[in-house]
């Protein structure tokens, strides 16, 4: 589905998604086509859990939380540098 296809079926709900085609530009991850995994109305805390449990059973699939009022999905790259706190 398309971004705006999946606004209008889905309006004002935090959604788990799964990118299905999808570029990196500059430092933004430019998704095209999504299909939708779960939805929930006004939850986002059950929306991370869920992700959460997704991306550790499907280290090899792209799942995102997104809310439909978004206009656009442009995901920011965040790059760690340095140590992370607790790794020493």
């Amino acid at each position: 589905m398309l971004w705006n296809e999946v606004k209008q079926a889905y309006p004002s709900q935090w959604l788990i998604i799964e990118a299905i085609d999808a570029k990196t530009i500059s430092d933004k991850r430019i998704i095209e086509q999504v299909s939708v995994v779960d939805t929930f109305h006004d939850d986002s805390q059950k929306a991370l859990l869920k992700y959460v449990e997704l991306h550790k059973t499907h280290k090899d699939r792209e799942f995102y939380v997104v809310h439909t009022e978004r206009p656009e999905l442009d995901i920011e790259i965040l790059r760690w540098s340095g140590v992370r706190p607790g790794c020493l």
